[in-house]
């Protein structure tokens, strides 16, 4: 699900959030692959549809967890998968 995702990040966040039962707080904007499923959304509660909104992510509970203040902040804040790789993994 994404950029160029022929159904669009809203039609598929409006599916997600009924079929999985997320909060209706903002838009849904991944899946982990957690044991859940879990999401991360676009949480628009705090600033109404036209503000900036925070990142959550969303567990098993339904409960929306702040990860980060922004997109952008979010976006900076990724690190690539390697740095979470076992050390005996691969060998």
């Amino acid at each position: 699900m994404g950029i160029g995702h022929e159904e669009g990040i809203d039609a598929q966040s409006a599916e997600l959030i009924s079929e999985w039962d997320y909060p209706d707080v903002g838009v849904v904007i991944g899946v982990t692959p957690m044991a859940g499923p879990d999401t991360v959304m676009l949480d628009y509660s705090e600033s109404g549809a036209d503000g900036e909104p925070v990142v959550a992510y969303v567990g098993e509970d339904r409960t929306p967890r702040r990860v980060a203040d922004s997109f952008e902040e979010f976006m900076n804040g990724l690190v690539p998968c390697e740095t979470y790789e076992d050390e005996d993994e691969g060998e």
